[in-house]
């Protein structure tokens, strides 16, 4: 079915169980949206931003979010399924209890964001910005993380064991403790030359 432009009234602060599909939203800016218990599957955002929003019981299913704005933004109880988020801006927005599914998140950005649970599963994340998140409650089960910043986000008791982690950018201090496998510790050797602190190895 061809996508065409967005029939749905969003100007409504607050959208409660609806389901979208098939269509595509264009430079449109929002503030302060609450989404509860919606759907969208299918759906082009180009040229969007949900600054200070809600999605609360929300999937997103085959969807393309490259580039948007959805930064200073709460998600709880959310799934992003086969979605397309390259390059998108989620800094200093709140995860609680939400996944990211076989997801393409290549220089997404989420810097600053609040973590109370969230999961990626076989997600490329490459160059992907976590700058000073508390990663104690997040988990990569199979995921790209080549290149991705960690800087001042500690990967402590962090499994990367099941990821590539090739040119991550971080610092000995914040993967110290992090578990990874035999065959990754030369990409992440160098960070040691010189100090004593170490990861945990599944060896």
């Amino acid at each position: 079915m061809d996508k065409h432009c967005f029939k749905t009234d969003l100007t409504q602060d607050t959208i409660i169980d609806q389901h979208y599909q098939d269509e595509a939203i264009f430079d449109s800016h929002f503030k302060h949206k609450d989404f509860q218990h919606c759907q969208f599957e299918h759906i082009d955002f180009q040229d969007v931003s949900f600054e200070n929003s809600y999605f609360v019981n929300v999937t997103f299913i085959h969807c393309d979010l490259s580039n948007i704005k959805l930064n200073h933004t709460l998600f709880r109880h959310v799934r992003f399924e086969n979605c397309k988020l390259m390059g998108t801006d989620f800094s200093e927005s709140i995860f609680d209890q939400v996944i990211f599914q076989e997801c393409l998140c290549s220089f997404a950005n989420f810097a600053f964001m609040h973590n109370k649970t969230v999961q990626f599963q076989h997600c490329c994340l490459q160059n992907a910005s976590f700058v000073e998140v508390k990663m104690t409650k997040t988990s990569f089960d199979e995921c790209d993380l080549r290149e991705c910043e960690f800087l001042h986000a500690s990967l402590s008791h962090i499994d990367l064991s099941s990821c590539q982690i090739e040119g991550i950018m971080t610092s000995s201090q914040d993967i110290a403790g992090a578990i990874i496998a035999y065959n990754q510790a030369p990409a992440l050797i160098h960070l040691f030359k010189s100090q004593n602190q170490g990861i945990k190895k599944l060896w």
